[in-house]
């Protein structure tokens, strides 16, 4: 049965409209949101975002508060502030290359996201905090090249293996990657807790199970891990496949992460795409969403509100209103 039905609410920075948003919202059978708050939310637009929890909660819709960016988080864009002020600690490729994330290895980098994410989830009191696809960065020729190699990184690999980092991509360095950023987040989940944060969500990136697998692309071999973290309530992921990864690459992660959340007594989040859909393809949004249900999603999510108009980078070309119905159909269904 789900219990939750969720659209992410990003980019609105005019108060004026947030009103009718939240109305259309409600509308369409959304018990709750996932608000982001990006770094350019949080030092220039904060008052559009605490309307947007207050405008939410007075129609009895939930506000999950989504880090977006802050140094290793999914963003559209460079997480801009921390790498900005300190260019030596972003993450590295082991061809040498710089990449404009945040290290879970970089204690500083920790130090810094504490103090803010503090400030923001006591500012804001969400129901819930939603850790969005934290990650190593992805390498274009990986597994030739991966991140990362940085000097925090090789000196914790040498303390941990009693050897030199290799730059080959061993089963050794598999493991230090997974490890650390499951330690990273196991550290980061309590800490949101004790700061206020009410429920903890959870989203880890999704990869392929064919013989083109890109399983630990991300530095994540194995999900079950992190859905033992105790101060993880909800797991979620989002294999979008509309855009081309294949109906196989929804089933398959939506299958597995159903079924460790059951081994561990823990809802599941679903998150379905309204973004990347090319003309021809809005069906595919709301056959997607029925899947899920049936598949055993606790908790359906999409990717966002009214398809993002405003995003040309995520315009494919489908009908966005189109989209939004379908969305609206689906989750009068389920």
């Amino acid at each position: 049965m789900v219990t939750d039905k969720n659209v992410a609410y990003l980019g609105v920075i005019d108060p004026d409209h947030i009103p009718g948003d939240m109305d259309e919202i409600k509308a369409a059978g959304c018990t709750s949101i996932t608000l982001t708050v990006n770094e350019m939310d949080w030092w220039y637009y904060r008052t559009a975002r605490k309307a947007a929890v207050k405008e939410a909660r007075e129609r009895g819709i939930k506000v999950y508060l989504d880090f977006h960016g802050f140094g290793i988080f999914a963003s559209p864009i460079p997480s801009a502030v921390y790498p900005m002020y300190n260019p030596d600690k972003t993450q590295v490729f082991t061809d040498g290359r710089r990449t404009e994330k945040a290290c879970p290895n970089d204690a500083g980098f920790e130090t810094w996201f504490k103090d803010i994410a503090k400030q923001v989830i006591e500012e804001f009191r969400p129901d819930g905090i939603f850790w969005d696809e934290p990650a190593f960065s992805p390498c274009d020729t990986y597994p030739k090249a991966w991140a990362c190699f940085c000097k925090n990184c090789q000196e914790k690999f040498k303390s941990a293996f009693g050897k030199p980092m290799p730059k080959e991509l061993t089963d050794e360095v598999q493991k230090f990657r997974q490890d650390s950023l499951l330690e990273f987040l196991t550290r980061l989940l309590k800490f949101g807790k004790e700061a206020g944060g009410k429920t903890s969500i959870l989203c880890m990136m999704p990869w392929s199970r064919g013989t083109n697998s890109n399983r630990g692309w991300y530095g994540i071999l194995d999900w079950e891990p992190f859905i033992q973290i105790p101060e993880m309530d909800v797991f979620a992921t989002d294999p979008y496949w509309i855009h081309g990864g294949g109906w196989n690459y929804f089933t398959d992660n939506t299958r597995e992460a159903v079924e460790l959340c059951g081994k561990y007594k823990k809802p599941c989040q679903l998150w379905v795409q309204a973004v990347w859909i090319k003309p021809g393809k809005e069906p595919e949004v709301k056959r997607t969403i029925l899947e899920a249900a049936k598949m055993g999603a606790d908790m359906i999510a999409v990717w966002s509100y009214k398809a993002e108009p405003g995003a040309h980078v995520l315009d494919f070309g489908g009908d966005h209103k189109l989209v939004w119905q379908m969305v609206k159909d689906a989750f009068a269904q389920i």
